[in-house]
């Protein structure tokens, strides 16, 4: 009876494995003959069977969020409408959509993660100084380097001024870098943030945009102080010890005492200069009550006391395939200028990052595990942020081009290069054997 399931699921994999290869062969097909704008179906069909196949194969289920990424950006590319005309404007999802990603980071932290590692600074204060000064140096050099439009080149400036972003600490840990100096100097650069990114746009873009300091500071606290700040929150909520939140009524009345603050927030008239931060407090009270009530409901239900870890993580992959996607369509002529112009230039920054990461780090007397540590943390950014930045403080969808191509450029060399590091060790103390 076994056989039947294994012949079904071996043929399967034949099937996706043919279409991807027809797919993909007609793709290249059709491009060398000149006929581009015909390419579309069969590079989807392409990539939505490699997507499909590392789903059917568990040795490649890892690439297909990848996949499906770049298959969406195919669709955004080809059929841009789909994506843009809904019956409003698709670009009001971008923000809300990042911020649900912020708030997944912020329920799998806690207090510890932010205080562990302070205990030992000098690699925290190393990352963060090299975060906060290499990259946005480099990000002039590349804009620069290629000459860019002032949009453009301010884009490739911001994700350069951006903090680090989760995927740095994902990388470290198939790298077998220090995980635990990863997250704080992630931790620490992303509340340095809000100051430190507006007043490197203002000092280094400032002449090719106007990078208003208090809008952009703003920006950052909404886009990602306060949904992770809801984040941790929440995750008290879920998986507190304290007696209140073991007894349905008190969590009944948190979860109903937080959409009330959040019915009072969206009330608010606030200043133009901190109304940005509206939308964010709205979200945040708003999750903090849908968490306590679910937990309420789900309890009573006698469910899985940890469904919102199952939740989030699908949530967050559907929140990032529809605000890259809905930015990549809205900006698709632009991109079919500069796109490859921008992957090269993503390339060399992200390069210098790792290059420039490594060796400062080892100048300041930092382990060959730690230097990794750092180049990785150096060299990827959290380009939902600065794409979240462009489009609400600057309102430059074009200066948001520069971060979404170096995010997914990121995820690739990145990958590469946690892969080589984990496959050659340095043999030092703490490093996870295989």
């Amino acid at each position: 009876m076994s056989a039947d399931p294994n012949r079904r699921s071996a043929l399967a994999r034949l099937l996706l494995l043919a279409a991807g290869l027809l797919g993909a062969s007609s793709a290249i097909a059709l491009a060398a003959a000149g006929r581009l704008a015909h390419a579309g179906p069969p590079l989807l069909a392409a990539l939505i069977a490699a997507a499909l196949y590392g789903r059917a194969d568990q040795r490649f289920k890892s690439s297909s969020f990848t996949f499906w990424v770049f298959a969406f950006l195919a669709a955004a590319m080809y059929y841009p409408r789909l994506f843009t005309n809904w019956g409003f404007d698709t670009n009001v999802l971008v923000i809300p959509m990042l911020q649900l990603i912020m708030f997944g980071m912020g329920t799998k932290l806690s207090i510890a993660d932010f205080t562990n590692e302070f205990r030992n600074p000098k690699g925290i204060i190393a990352g963060t100084i090299l975060v906060f000064s290499i990259m946005p140096a480099a990000g002039v050099l590349v804009a620069r380097l290629f000459q860019f439009s002032p949009e453009i080149a301010v884009g490739v400036i911001l994700i350069g001024a951006c903090p680090g972003g989760a995927a740095s600490n994902v990388m470290t840990y198939l790298a077998r870098g220090n995980v635990p100096l990863s997250v704080s100097a992630t931790t620490l650069s992303t509340l340095l943030t809000p100051v430190v990114t507006p007043a490197l746009m203002k000092l280094l873009a400032g002449a090719l945009i106007e990078a208003p300091f208090l809008k952009m500071m703003m920006s950052s606290f909404n886009l990602l102080i306060i949904p992770i700040a809801a984040g941790l929150v929440c995750h008290k909520i879920l998986y507190g010890t304290a007696p209140w939140l073991t007894r349905p009524a008190p969590v009944t009345s948190a979860g109903i005492l937080a959409f009330a603050l959040a019915a009072a927030a969206a009330a608010l008239d606030l200043p133009n200069e901190i109304a940005v931060l509206k939308p964010g407090l709205i979200l945040g009270f708003a999750l903090a009550g849908a968490v306590s009530l679910t937990k309420v409901i789900v309890a009573a239900l006698h469910g899985p006391a940890d469904w919102m870890n199952r939740i989030l993580p699908k949530l967050s992959m559907v929140s990032i395939l529809l605000y890259v996607t809905i930015v990549v369509a809205l900006n698709r002529d632009e991109l079919l200028k500069v796109g490859l112009m921008l992957v090269a230039a993503s390339a060399v920054h992200n390069l210098i990052g790792y290059a420039a990461g490594y060796w400062a780090s080892r100048a300041a007397g930092l382990s060959k595990r730690d230097s990794r540590t750092l180049s990785i943390e150096v060299g990827l950014k959290n380009g939902g942020l600065g794409m979240g930045l462009a489009l609400q403080a600057l309102h430059s969808p074009s200066a948001a081009l520069a971060p979404i191509v170096f995010g997914k450029w990121m995820n690739i060399s990145g990958s590469a290069l946690a892969n080589y590091w984990r496959a050659h060790p340095t043999g030092e103390p703490g490093e996870e054997p295989e």
